[in-house]
């Protein structure tokens, strides 16, 4: 009898408030709805910063010809860069994940 009433006290219980304190994971996908998204996304930051608008522009229009993971992967470092302005922490230094050069088209 003790275990039902546990039971029936624990379902009784709202979860809301669990789940309300717990931020959405955030999905991604390699689509090319999800590139018009970001893009949008930093357009509406209206940003002058030349590295942020070639960097959209050329994300934009590899994710038009096809090219989404490339173009993504533009629009991400955009939003990186507009992030950290934005936040005003120091670049991060570079490493095997984060190259030198430019990106290959």
């Amino acid at each position: 009898m003790t275990r039902h009433l546990t039971l029936a006290f624990l379902l009784s219980v709202p979860t809301w408030r669990v789940a309300a304190q717990e931020p959405p994971i955030p999905l991604t996908s390699d689509t090319a709805q999800y590139c018009a998204q970001l893009a949008q996304t930093i357009t509406d930051r209206h940003s002058t910063i030349p590295d942020v608008v070639r960097l959209l522009a050329d994300g934009r229009e590899m994710c038009d010809q096809g090219a989404v993971r490339s173009g993504l992967r533009r629009l991400r470092r955009a939003l990186v860069i507009l992030d950290r302005k934005t936040h005003g922490t120091a670049a991060a230094p570079p490493g095997p994940d984060r190259p030198l050069e430019p990106l290959p088209n």
